[in-house]
C-alpha cells in the first residue's frame, strides 16, 4: 500500500490499483473551473481523500471522499445559500460494459475504454456536481415577500370585449 499526500494530475488507473495507493489532498474551488462556475466561495477548499483497490484481481476502482462548503444561488430568493457535502462514491473504472457484469452493486461503473489515464480534477469535480442538490434553497420559506400595501390591483379586462364594438 502507498501513500501519497498530494494529488497528481492524473491516475493511471491500473497502476494505482495495484499498488493499492492513497491519495489525499485539497484543492481550491477556484482550480476546478466547472465548479468555480456555480460557486461564490472560489477561495474555499475541497478536501480529497481517495483509495484505489482492485476487485475481482483485475478491475480498478476506487473508494473516495470530498469534503467541501460551497455558497450557491437559493433558487428561491437568489441569496447566498452554503451547502456543506460531503461526497462519498465507490466507483469501478470497466473497459467494455459487459466486464460490469461482474461487480457488487455498490460501485458506479465508469466506462473508461482504452484510455488507462483519468483526470484527477475532473473525477473530482464530477462527483461534487452530481451531489449538489438539483435546486438548492434555503431551509425556510424565503420566497419572495410582497408587501400587503404592495399589491397591485388587476384590472379584470376580458380579450374578447372588442369583439363586442365590431358588427
Amino acid at each position: 500500500m502507498q501513500k501519497v499526500k498530494q494529488l497528481p494530475k492524473t491516475i493511471k488507473l491500473f497502476n494505482f490499483a495495484k499498488k493499492e495507493v492513497k491519495l489525499y489532498g485539497n484543492y481550491k474551488i477556484s482550480n476546478l473551473s466547472r465548479l468555480s462556475e456555480i460557486a461564490k466561495n472560489d477561495r474555499e477548499k475541497v478536501e480529497v481523500d481517495l483509495s484505489f483497490h482492485l476487485e475481482n484481481g483485475k478491475t480498478p476502482c476506487v473508494q473516495g471522499i470530498i469534503n467541501l462548503q460551497l455558497v450557491l444561488d437559493c433558487q428561491r430568493c437568489l441569496d447566498a445559500l452554503k451547502v456543506d457535502l460531503k461526497v462519498t462514491f465507490n466507483i469501478a473504472f470497466v473497459r467494455h460494459e459487459s466486464q460490469a457484469d461482474n461487480l457488487k452493486d455498490k460501485y458506479e461503473i465508469y466506462l473508461v475504454g482504452d484510455n488507462e489515464e483519468l483526470e484527477t480534477k475532473d473525477l473530482i469535480t464530477d462527483e461534487i456536481l452530481l451531489s449538489i442538490p438539483m435546486a438548492p434553497s434555503h431551509d425556510f420559506d424565503c420566497g419572495l415577500k410582497i408587501d400587503k400595501e404592495d399589491k397591485v390591483e388587476e384590472v379584470s379586462e376580458h380579450p374578447f370585449d372588442v369583439l363586442k364594438n365590431i358588427k
